[in-house]
């Protein structure tokens, strides 16, 4: 086995490999990086420092928010850096693959996550079924699994309920979220993978639900955007009217799902109630924590407080020990106003390289997904995220291109 297999290998599990391991993901990342500049040794790119440049946007904010660490004399978290080494990398690890690895790597990675979905929801069914009317609390807080069992059930909906359907794993249901969405869109609009109708459909199914049964509220926002983007590109009129009675029967079908109407009501009841502290959940702490960034004056607006001196500020402000929940008004909390108009840059940066229904798609959700979640704060979405901005930048634009089945 020569070095470029080798390479070839670890490039398909760049993507799976962050779902079960964060370190398998780095050394996999590393070493990818280490034999791509091997193999471009002797034909290194050009004339791409204009598009490396404008790919580590998002990389210049978290520098300057290092350097406002330091001339404000705060602790310097290198770590903020370290993490986001796959902005720094994928470039170069794209510029030595080759076409047909990158269309390997996609279908690898759909393949993957219906596998792993699959698995998920049929161990969840039978858990739902031999637990029925048990409650079982595993890693569940207990006022909400509580409210699963007001009502005699005919399965145990808790299993089915992202708590429980991660067992053996450790996962924030909004990212899995996201991968199951880029899942989607690549089903939808490449033609990279060519399957029989029913079985593409089927695998779409699987993704569906498995957002669905996550809760995950941008999750669910994100695929309704995605199906209405299919059926209005792509389909006829008739199809069109089919599949919007369908997006409404799912609505009120989500809508019914026991975890989804929990969450549904906790978040209405977060608007409704303002700032109640007896009221604490996702979307209240959500509001709390954006509310926050009135507390900085105009000059540390526009300068920013740095990484640091932003985590700093929140848990002072808000008494919560966590981020903004907001990828752009951190970047605004850490470096100003030059911060936020870098991270702006970034997400809509690839439709400056190529604009197709796969793109605008995945901007969009990419943009959703950082306005209620530090996404590109975690391994898991600067993983996916960097990787299919550069599949885009760097890739192929044929690979990419939608083939509408318009009547």
């Amino acid at each position: 086995m020569n070095i470029k297999n080798v390479f070839n290998y670890l490039f398909v599990l760049i993507v799976p490999s962050v779902i079960f391991s964060f370190a398998a993901n780095s050394i996999i990342l590393l070493l990818c990086t280490l034999i791509s500049i091997w193999l471009l040794r002797n034909n290194p790119p050009k004339n791409i420092w204009k598009e490396y440049l404008l790919f580590n946007t998002f990389t210049l904010v978290i520098i300057i928010g290092l350097l406002i660490d330091l001339f404000n004399q705060n602790a310097l978290d290198f770590n903020q850096i370290t993490k986001r080494l796959s902005f720094v990398f994928m470039p170069i690890i794209f510029l030595a693959s080759s076409e047909q690895i990158k269309r390997l790597a996609l279908k690898t990675y759909v393949f993957f996550l219906t596998l792993l979905s699959s698995i998920l929801l049929i161990a969840g069914l039978v858990r739902s079924i031999i637990n029925k009317n048990q409650i079982i609390y595993g890693n569940w807080d207990s006022e909400t699994t509580e409210r699963f069992y007001q009502n005699e059930m005919f399965v145990n909906w808790g299993e089915l309920s992202y708590k429980r359907l991660f067992f053996f794993f450790d996962m924030h249901p909004s990212y899995y979220a996201l991968f199951s969405i880029l899942a989607i869109i690549i089903l939808l609009f490449t033609q990279t993978i060519q399957l029989k109708k029913l079985l593409k459909w089927s695998f779409i199914l699987i993704h569906m639900i498995m957002i669905i049964f996550l809760s995950s509220k941008t999750g669910i926002i994100s695929l309704f955007i995605v199906i209405l983007a299919y059926l209005f590109i792509g389909q006829s009129n008739k199809n069109r009217l089919i599949g919007v009675s369908a997006i409404l029967l799912l609505a009120l079908i989500i809508a019914k799902i026991p975890s989804t109407e929990i969450r549904l009501k906790s978040a209405y009841k977060s608007f409704s109630s303002g700032h109640n502290p007896l009221n604490v959940n996702s979307t209240s702490e959500r509001l709390i924590l954006w509310s926050s960034i009135t507390d900085l004056s105009l000059k540390e607006l526009f300068i920013g407080i740095g990484n640091s001196g932003g985590r700093d500020r929140i848990m002072i402000s808000t008494g919560i020990e966590k981020n903004m929940h907001n990828q752009f008004l951190q970047s605004l909390l850490n470096a100003g106003f030059i911060g936020f108009s870098l991270i702006t840059i970034f997400v809509f940066l690839p439709l400056f390289f190529k604009r197709n229904v796969f793109t605008v798609s995945l901007v969009l959700v990419v943009f959703l997904n950082l306005l209620f979640e530090n996404m590109l704060d975690r391994i898991w979405g600067i993983t996916a995220i960097s990787f299919f901005y550069a599949f885009i930048i760097f890739g192929s634009v044929e690979m990419l291109n939608f083939k509408s089945s318009k009547a």
